[in-house]
């Protein structure tokens, strides 16, 4: 992939929709093309396991072989699942100004409504009609069906034809089981968006972590964001909301990305800390399977204690965690967090016990330089002569330097 583009996509629901003067009629039997009809495409879906959240973006379809003026889809569903929005991006619609969507989460309702008026008429055809956007709460089942048999007109299923005459189509319920197991049949390892572990050369057991070197700083965070997907992809969408000890986002690097020079915009929500990551080829064909590293987020500390949390997000009226096929729904990846809590430390406090440079540090140095010793726990406070992320005799004899010859003092390592 030679060059892709980092985006921010609004997208606005408008409008308000009613029918009057209607009259019902039922569907032609002998229509050679089949009935007109409402229906999902029922499917697994993969989602977090307990008690995480997830998302499951799932499209709803029509098709009509004659022209209509406007429909009416109630909807109600059962299992773990909130409604948070709807988009019609991409719907076959997408034209017409008087659409809209009432979501009743209360009672576990939603319904549709378009109405061309002095608009073109919905020409017959088949395609997406609108996106639902659910915050999945727990594995199970999530049934969407229609109340097309509630005595309530407004819950009726209903489709106007340009005589103004109304008929029922067909509908078929969206059956979606939630599962946080992945699929056996996939080779690979789940699609997923998660942060990674410090790029460093050397292991650091139980990170990542946020360094603050003392005694005044500047503590650093780099999340690096990485991602897999077993199958072409054509965007990926990553809304994200950060919490803990910082002002605001440094910069952004694609340092050792696997997507080389992509271009980035990062926008953030009201002045919050969050926003919205988009990958999406431009001048390229859809994003080939992958796995490692997308891009880095560099944050400066401005408190020594503390939690920096990289979470997903819901940034209306539609960002969701996704990643797009060729396929109108696309899927939510599975995602794992970010959680770094932030450590202090001393520069060359290699045996990490608190105190300040002594002895004991430049001999477990050469312990793990010449008598495969331990890895320092956490490499940052070993790396001393500055950030060339190498941990060597070099080191040790700048720690030397600096208890018996009164060299400068230890350098903060790089956390990089």
């Amino acid at each position: 992939m030679k060059r892709a583009i980092l985006i921010l996509i609004p997208m606005i629901l408008i409008g308000a929709i009613f029918f009057s003067g209607i009259s019902l009629a039922s569907q032609d039997p002998n229509d050679p093309y089949g009935p007109d009809s409402v229906l999902f495409r029922s499917k697994q879906l993969l989602v977090p396991c307990p008690p995480q959240g997830g998302q499951a973006v799932l499209p709803l379809y029509f098709r009509n072989d004659t022209p209509i003026l406007g429909l009416q889809v109630p909807l109600s569903w059962t299992g773990p699942a909130v409604l948070d929005s709807a988009s019609f991006f991409g719907s076959r619609i997408t034209y017409v100004v008087n659409k809209q969507v009432n979501i009743d989460n209360l009672n576990k309702k939603v319904l549709v409504t378009v109405q061309v008026g002095f608009q073109q008429s919905i020409p017959d055809g088949r395609g997406m009609l609108v996106k639902f956007y659910f915050s999945t709460t727990d594995t199970g089942d999530l049934i969407i069906d229609t109340t097309a048999n509630s005595p309530q007109p407004q819950e009726h299923l209903l489709f106007t034809r340009e005589d103004s005459v109304t008929y029922t189509p067909q509908y078929r319920r969206g059956e979606f089981h939630l599962t946080c197991e992945h699929d056996p049949d996939d080779p690979g390892v789940p699609d997923s968006v998660s942060f990674s572990q410090a790029l460093a050369y050397y292991p650091i057991p139980g990170g990542p972590y946020a360094y603050f070197p003392l005694p005044s700083g500047p503590g650093r965070v780099f999340a690096h964001i990485r991602v897999c997907n077993s199958d072409s992809v054509g965007a990926m969408f990553i809304p994200l909301t950060i919490t803990g000890p910082m002002d605001h986002l440094d910069s952004i690097t694609f340092r050792e990305s696997i997507f080389g020079d992509s271009l980035w915009i990062l926008e953030g929500a009201n002045g919050e800390h969050k926003g919205l990551i988009a990958l999406i080829p431009v001048n390229d064909p859809p994003i080939p399977p992958s796995a490692g590293l997308f891009l880095t987020l560099c944050f400066t500390l401005t408190d020594n204690t503390g939690l920096v949390l990289f979470d997903s997000t819901f940034i209306p009226p539609m960002n969701h965690l996704l990643f797009t096929t060729t396929e109108p729904q696309g899927y939510c990846p599975q995602y794992i967090p970010g959680e770094y809590p932030v450590i202090k430390y001393w520069p060359g406090d290699v045996t990490f016990d608190g105190e300040l440079v002594d002895v004991a540090d430049i001999v477990f140095l050469l312990n793990f330089i010449y008598k495969d010793g331990p890895y320092p726990s956490h490499p940052v406070s070993a790396d001393v002569n500055g950030q060339d992320r190498l941990i060597d005799i070099e080191d040790v004899v700048y720690l030397i330097n600096y208890l018996y010859k009164h060299g400068p003092n230890p350098l903060p390592g790089d956390p990089w």
